[in-house]
């Protein structure tokens, strides 16, 4: 797994009207936090005065990730700078692609690589169920890569791939992810803007997995 996904963090680079997509966050936002150093591109170049390439890489399409999820339940812009400004401040580059994040109303708590979790008060009241997925956010950044056509609605174990579990062919997701997102009531085209590289092909055939099992 950690292969796989070294192989995606190698090549995927995208442009920035790709990635304000990706985090459904206007592309205003996008160049704020650019500018204040939150969530900065792997590549800018000017090429002309009026047209500025920037292209953002695996990493910082994770922080984007967690930046426009935190953004999403609430939590400030203010309080995510000051959160990252001291994270960084303690030794921590990166720290919204290097640990693990969650809320509980507007506060939000950090986890360790130790497992300590540290953060805002009222640790006890945690709930631990509103961590944010990095799991389910990198499958979501992988599933960018080129897939063949060919692939579409077929479920396939790799080994070393999240346990050998049943993933869409030419993907690295889960079929089990998209069977929950079956549960809790979206629909395929609610699971597929999530998933681009996904089809109602896969769709379809989470479903008969699911009746089979």
């Amino acid at each position: 797994m950690a292969h796989a996904i070294q192989e995606v963090q190698e090549v995927l680079a995208i442009p920035d009207k790709r990635a304000v997509r990706l985090a459904r966050i206007s592309m205003r936002r996008l160049r704020y936090w650019e500018q204040i150093g939150l969530v900065v591109p792997s590549i800018r170049q000017q090429i002309s005065p009026r047209n500025t390439v920037r292209l953002y890489g695996f990493q910082e399409l994770l922080e984007l990730l967690v930046a426009a999820e935190l953004r999403r339940r609430g939590i400030s812009l203010q309080h995510i700078q000051r959160l990252v400004a001291h994270l960084r401040g303690s030794g921590f580059k990166a720290p919204l692609r290097e640990l693990k994040f969650a809320t509980h109303g507007e506060d939000v708590y950090v986890q360790d690589h130790r497992g300590n979790w540290s953060g805002d008060p009222r640790l006890d009241q945690l709930v631990f169920s509103q961590a944010v997925a990095l799991d389910l956010l990198t499958a979501k950044l992988g599933s960018l890569s080129d897939r063949d056509p060919a692939a579409a609605g077929k479920v396939v174990r790799r080994r070393g791939v999240h346990g050998s579990s049943p993933i869409f062919a030419g993907t690295r997701i889960l079929v089990a992810t998209v069977q929950h997102y079956l549960q809790e009531g979206f629909d395929a085209e609610a699971i597929i803007e999530e998933y681009p590289s996904l089809t109602h092909a896969d769709i379809d055939a989470a479903r008969r997995y699911a009746a089979a099992s």
